[in-house]
């Protein structure tokens, strides 16, 4: 599992299962709170764990199986296990959020049986009681077997909750992920939002308004984003230099890279590339 996850417990409440070896068929390994203010940018590739989680304020976005889906105040959205991962706050309105990550085969067949296996956000369902009935059950036990029974049932509970909510999950607009898409693919190139527009027949005006009503950020946020989340890629796994880097992904100086990771990231490029090797 690739993870680059930059919570930590000084803007976090992080708390941990007790140990077990057996981890089937349910098992809540870390729950917790996430401050506002908190730099959020994870990305879990083929991830191990599944996740769900209540945003009590600001915004984000997810990118999950592909698919591009704005988050704000009073949303949940869920995560599974085996598929990427990738989440991150808008720097200008950062997340605060109360979740829990869980993990087996029973926490996954009651989601099937739910039918709720391709819902990622469920938009204005407040589940907080519910994961903070959880986190009450989790902090009681610390017998594994206990822990593992008794939080099973709660989360059944939080499952029936979205089960009865289905229809507010979201559902990604097809023209705006074609965009979103060609984003990406040409992400390393240098970008015009006229001439996108215009291959999609639009104006750039109206290409920008329905990109930010459907997503909460302009085209070229997302594109900013998207070059960070590349960035902290190439910090962890290359040996390219914060300029080369900066060249790549077509900022215009390497203080102009430094100055929006560090807005995005918390860190400054050298010191997150310090910390993620560590």
């Amino acid at each position: 599992m690739n993870v680059i996850d930059l919570e930590t417990p000084k803007n976090s409440e992080i708390f941990y299962g007790p140990k077990t070896e057996m981890k089937e068929p349910f098992y809540i390994p870390e729950y917790g709170i996430t401050f506002r203010n908190t730099p959020c940018y994870q990305l879990r590739m083929s991830s191990q764990i599944s996740c769900i989680q209540y945003v009590i304020s600001g915004s984000g976005i997810l990118l999950y199986d592909g698919k591009m889906f704005p988050v704000k105040e009073g949303d949940s959205f869920m995560l599974l296990e085996g598929r990427d991962q990738i989440y991150y706050s808008n720097p200008d309105n950062q997340f605060e959020r109360i979740w829990v990550n869980f993990r087996g085969e029973l926490s996954l067949s009651l989601i099937r049986s739910f039918g709720l296996e391709e819902a990622v956000v469920f938009r204005n369902t407040d589940s907080k009681p519910y994961l903070e009935k959880i986190h009450k059950v989790c902090a009681k036990y610390k017998d594994p077997e206990e822990y593992k029974e008794k939080s099973a049932v709660e989360f059944l509970k939080l499952i029936q909750f979205f089960a009865k909510n289905k229809e507010n999950k979201v559902s990604p607009s097809t023209f705006l992920e074609e965009v979103r898409q060609y984003l990406d693919f040409h992400i390393m190139e240098d970008l015009c939002l006229t001439q996108i527009a215009k291959r999609f027949s639009f104006s750039k005006e109206h290409l920008i308004r329905t990109f930010k009503k459907t997503y909460g950020i302009t085209p070229y946020q997302y594109l900013v984003q998207s070059r960070v989340r590349i960035a902290m890629i190439m910090l962890k796994t290359t040996d390219s230099s914060v300029g080369e880097i900066a060249e790549k992904l077509r900022f215009s100086d390497s203080q102009h890279f430094s100055d929006t990771f560090k807005k995005h990231v918390g860190y400054c490029p050298s010191q997150y590339r310090k910390n993620a090797l560590k």
